[in-house]
């Protein structure tokens, strides 16, 4: 599910016009598909982690989402964005090779629950340095804040099965990054009216080193002044190395993208 909420002025839009509007609320489903790729080095031991594909080896298939992004208007040209985003998903599987995970190894065949817990949640201000009579385009400068939890619960028993025990390992980290982007209106005839946002994120400073790239575009159709039905689609992709002793220190690449669909409520 996809929540969506933004406005294009200070006053009440006539007209369905997106430019001129308020406020515009989209609600809908978000299709996602993700791919989690991590290495999570040992604190204790300082050994590297075996670096996996984390959705892959448990099974962590697709999911539909619920996500809220949030749009207001402060005056003709200036407005606050706000997002927030979160993804748990968990499985379990016999694991089909030695996975060393943080200060743990996970041995062939034995069993492991895994679980994977991402929020984003993002704040920025937006500043249209281009409006039109049928389009807007304004950068925006802001912050987002990822909170990442990767944990795994196995079960190893002796190969004669006379006994067994159970292993556990956890890795988590936040951090605030800085975000610059665009984000344009665009209105077409008959109705239908286009919206498109990129935002990018590089850091090198201790003890992060990565990047975030976060795209979106949709086509919606104003069917009456106040609702209309759109179509979107949405990718991010995060590529980091973090070496955090205290909490976290390996490698996590994760991407996710699928179509959107939704009502759009404008007033």
């Amino acid at each position: 599910m996809i929540l969506l909420c933004a406005p294009g002025s200070v006053a009440l839009a006539a007209g369905g016009d997106p430019i001129d509007a308020a406020f515009i609320l989209d609600a809908g489903t978000f299709f996602m598909s993700t791919d989690t790729r991590v290495r999570v080095d040992g604190e204790r031991t300082g050994v590297l982690g075996t670096d996996f594909n984390f959705d892959e080896t448990f099974g962590l298939g697709d999911a539909d989402r619920f996500r809220i992004d949030a749009f207001w208007r402060l005056a003709d040209r200036h407005a606050l964005r706000a997002m927030y985003f979160e993804n748990e998903r968990s499985g379990t599987r016999s694991v089909m090779r030695d996975l060393r995970f943080g200060d743990q190894t996970f041995p062939v065949g034995a069993t492991a629950s895994a679980r994977s817990e991402f929020t984003v949640a993002q704040l920025s201000y937006d500043y249209a340095f281009v409006k039109r009579e049928n389009y807007e385009l304004a950068g925006s400068l802001g912050v987002h804040m990822l909170d990442i939890h990767l944990s795994l619960d196995g079960t190893v028993s002796a190969q004669d099965g006379s006994l067994s025990r159970t292993i556990e390992a956890s890795a988590r980290t936040s951090a605030p990054l800085p975000v610059v982007g665009l984000r344009g209106i665009w209105q077409w005839p008959a109705r239908f009216y286009v919206t498109a946002q990129a935002q990018y994120f590089y850091l090198r400073a201790d003890p992060y080193s990565g990047r975030i790239a976060d795209l979106k575009a949709a086509l919606v159709w104003q069917a009456t002044d106040h609702v209309g039905i759109g179509l979107g689609y949405n990718e991010f992709a995060l590529r980091f190395d973090v070496d955090d002793e205290e909490r976290f220190s390996g490698r996590l690449r994760w991407d996710y993208s699928g179509p959107v669909a939704f009502v759009s409520i404008m007033f």
